[in-house]
């Protein structure tokens, strides 16, 4: 824990933890006193506690903090509505928040993209997932000081900035390099990784359920591909999101006549390809080059039955 300590320690030569107030907002006594222990052992000094969004804001109006550390699951106002306000009085003055731009890092247990979405459209700097280290911590707290991010006040959103990455080759669905957020977070790719393997199992008990395949079942199929792909790509995983691609243009393209077969085949490649963690092997190409093949016969052998019996000779699989 010294080394880890040591190293983000040595990642803030512009900033002085002796100098810097901190929020620690946590209902949890334990784990609030965990959180000052960590801080305190990372040479921050000038901290400050509250067990509610309340009290935090009577802090806040008091010692205008530099930093906020805030858990989600707070009794009455939650974490999330306590960083909306906060972000608010950029727009509507208020006097409980003399510095509406102050970073917050968001603390919870919760794991799923929607969650981390909506910390991060609430105005959260950074999010950490319980339970942590002290290295993903103060990583964050780290960011957030170290490397602010442009704030933005627009009709939709109030907060830091969400882009984090231009790419200006990206070719992608999501059209724009820069609209890729947290792309380069090892902690979000893990989460979203997570996420699609019981989204995985999710659809096969699907298929199980039904007994066969739907109209329903297939719009649904291709649904959850295309977000699946547009995740993905997002979180530069490329070969998990052409195995989606792949699932997504073939159901297109057979339509009612989708093998169920062919639906499995796409559904443990994806899985295999997500378990592996690491695209640049054999194993992992290998996986993309049978999918491929897979499709361009299935395709081939549907042209050939639609061209009639005299041409179908040329197009034996």
């Amino acid at each position: 824990m010294r080394k880890s300590q040591s190293t983000d320690i040595t990642l803030l030569p512009k900033a002085n933890p002796a100098t810097i107030n901190v929020l620690v907002v946590e209902d949890n006594d334990g784990l609030r006193r965990m959180v000052l222990e960590l801080m305190r052992g990372a040479g921050y000094i000038r901290l400050i506690q509250a067990r509610n969004a309340e009290e935090a804001i009577d802090r806040i109006n008091a010692h205008n903090p530099d930093l906020m550390i805030v858990d989600w699951g707070l009794p009455g106002m939650s974490g999330v509505d306590l960083i909306r306000s906060l972000r608010r009085a950029a727009v509507t003055p208020d006097e409980r928040f003399p510095n509406p731009k102050m970073p917050v890092v968001m603390l919870t247990a919760r794991q799923r993209s929607r969650d981390v979405t909506e910390a991060r459209n609430a105005g959260a700097d950074e999010f950490v997932v319980k339970p942590f280290s002290t290295s993903s911590l103060l990583r964050a707290v780290n960011s957030c000081l170290r490397k602010p991010r442009p704030f933005v006040v627009s009709s939709g959103y109030v907060g830091p900035c969400r882009r984090r990455i231009d790419d200006s080759t990206y070719k992608g669905l999501l059209k724009r390099g820069d609209d890729i957020e947290r792309a380069a977070d090892s902690q979000f790719r893990e989460m979203y990784q997570q996420t699609l393997s019981v989204e995985l199992e999710g659809l096969r008990a699907l298929l199980a359920a039904r007994g066969g395949l739907h109209r329903e079942t297939l719009d649904y199929m291709v649904e959850r591909a295309m977000a699946a792909e547009h995740r993905a790509t997002a979180f530069r995983l490329k070969l998990v999101a052409e195995a989606t691609r792949s699932l997504k243009d073939y159901v297109s393209y057979f339509g009612d006549d989708t093998d169920p077969e062919v639906l499995d085949v796409h559904l443990d490649a994806i899985k295999r390809l997500n378990d592996l963690r690491n695209e640049d092997t054999p194993e992992a190409l290998a996986i993309i080059r049978q999918l491929d093949t897979l499709v361009t016969k299935r395709k081939t052998r549907a042209h050939a039955d639609l061209i009639g019996p005299e041409a179908r000779s040329r197009y034996i699989i």
